[in-house]
């Protein structure tokens, strides 16, 4: 019996830690790919933000994933009852209109977000990409510090935040450096 009550809440978490993300500051991906590629990705989200306006970027941000996997289920469904062009048509309108309403329900707060990318491939190490992959380290880096500190209540959350903000310039700061270069 305790066994089915667990479940509702595990699952509970699990689709609240999808939607919230690990992170209130943002993500940091960093993952080896094919062929000695490495593929580095920060993202941060202007501090401040809402639990809500974080959920509705990130679902907008997954959007490319998530619509896929609905056009797929919504296609093999749609293929049983109609015809395939008629399915090919109505799953597609579907997950085109549920992107735009999810990129409209972002709003702002999306277009706000920064973002630094970066690949590199072994044996081939260009100074932009090297200074790209230091530079998502560093940043990084410190917003893992600073969630660390906050977590073991060596940071109070207006320190933790004023942490982000900084980091959170220093990378648009950055993104304006490399545009004019």
């Amino acid at each position: 019996m305790s066994s089915t009550r667990t479940r509702p809440g595990l699952l509970r978490r699990g689709w609240q830690r999808a939607l919230d993300g690990e992170r209130l500051w943002g993500s940091v991906e960093i993952r080896p790919d094919r062929f000695g590629v490495k593929r580095y990705r920060l993202a941060v989200y202007p501090p401040g933000m809402n639990a809500a306006e974080r959920r509705r970027v990130r679902v907008a941000r997954g959007w490319p994933l998530w619509g896929a996997a609905v056009w797929i289920l919504t296609e093999i469904a749609l293929s049983q009852s109609t015809g395939p062009w008629t399915a090919l048509a109505i799953s597609t309108a579907a997950v085109l209109s549920a992107g735009a309403v999810t990129m409209v329900m972002a709003g702002e707060p999306r277009r706000r977000i920064r973002t630094m990318h970066a690949c590199s491939m072994a044996g081939f190490d260009d100074p932009v990409t090297v200074a790209t992959v230091k530079k998502i380290r560093i940043f990084a880096g410190r917003l893992l510090e600073a969630d660390d500190a906050l977590n073991d209540a060596r940071l109070t959350p207006a320190e933790h935040e004023m942490l982000w903000w900084r980091v959170y310039d220093e990378v648009g700061a950055y993104q304006a450096a490399a545009a004019c270069a």
